[in-house]
């Protein structure tokens, strides 16, 4: 279980291909995820972390039970728990059950339902589709949203 994760580790220490260094064909490449070049089309990773830096400090973590590289740029991952933190502080969770990414354009995209927790809202819909560029994302329909009015009165200066 753990030697999964120490081996993805350990691949992203080694050097990438150079100049006179083959890479096997049916290997996926990223430069978000250097250790797909290799992994594979088809392989199976189980039980993974995939934490994501910007600035020295911890920007988000994908927790999956399963990663499957699909193509040379694209994988999916099963039983997904991501946490995006921002710049304040606070703390976003999104769950779903599979989620489709692809490296050329940043995106990820769930089929089923996925929820989003935020301190501001709770919601829960048919699909979660997020670049995670621009880290914005939208939650398909029909959704379930439940906002805090506590964070509200809060950010109004309203004490109830």
């Amino acid at each position: 279980m753990r030697k999964h994760l120490i081996l993805l580790c350990a691949l992203n220490l080694l050097p990438l291909p150079g100049m006179g260094q083959l890479v096997a064909p049916d290997t996926a490449a990223s430069d978000d995820f250097p250790a797909l070049q290799f992994l594979p089309v088809g392989s199976v990773v189980e039980k993974i972390s995939i934490p994501r830096y910007d600035n020295h400090r911890v920007s988000a973590l994908l927790l999956a039970e399963k990663l499957i590289v699909k193509t040379r740029k694209s994988v999916v991952l099963e039983k997904l728990s991501a946490s995006l933190y921002g710049n304040d502080g606070a703390q976003t969770d999104v769950k779903a059950d599979s989620i489709h990414y692809h490296f050329s354009t940043r995106t990820a995209h769930t089929t089923g339902e996925a929820s989003v927790q935020d301190p501001r809202f709770s919601a829960t819909g048919n699909g979660v589709i997020f670049n995670t560029s621009t880290r914005k994302g939208f939650l398909r329909g029909p959704v379930t949203t439940i906002i805090s009015t506590a964070k509200l009165n809060q950010k109004k200066g309203r004490n109830k």
